[in-house]
């Protein structure tokens, strides 16, 4: 006989809820994946500047990562590595080599085709594709911890 402290379906449906419930918390606040795109697509952008400008922009850039980190917390109570196992760190990977991709192109066009407004329209790629692409990892993110995937 089951010790109904010990149920293996009650226990069971207990971690399920509790999934289900970390799931609907982990949602970032509406503007959170604009303002990292308009950050990303900044770190872009600035890379055909003065050396000078794009060490400030590496500082302005370090700082809003800090207080997205922490406006996530607050709002939800957890921080999750990007790169974590699961579906969401596909997504990652490709936002990050994709960002880094468009960083180079936009560079070589710049200095090589003389093309000066290639880092601007890259920032603004970048910026789109990791706006869109952190709304993405998010719902990769919350299919995991439903489907046992957690943290």
């Amino acid at each position: 006989m089951t010790h109904p402290e010990t149920d293996p379906a009650r226990m069971l449906a207990e971690v399920e809820a509790a999934r289900a419930e970390l799931a609907r918390r982990a949602v970032a606040p509406v503007w959170y994946h604009p303002a990292l795109g308009l950050l990303t697509g900044g770190l872009v952008a600035v890379q055909g500047t003065q050396l000078s400008f794009v060490g400030a922009y590496y500082a302005a850039f370090s700082i809003g990562l800090v207080l997205l980190v922490a406006a996530y917390r607050k709002r939800t109570g957890l921080w999750v590595n990007g790169y974590r196992a699961g579906r969401t760190r596909v997504v990652a990977i490709g936002m990050a080599v994709t960002v880094a991709l468009i960083m180079v192109g936009v560079l070589w066009l710049q200095r090589t085709a003389g093309i000066a407004w290639a880092p601007l329209v890259g920032g603004a790629i970048a910026a789109v594709i990791v706006t869109l692409g952190g709304f993405v990892w998010e719902a990769a993110f919350r299919r995991d911890l439903v489907e046992g995937g957690g943290l």
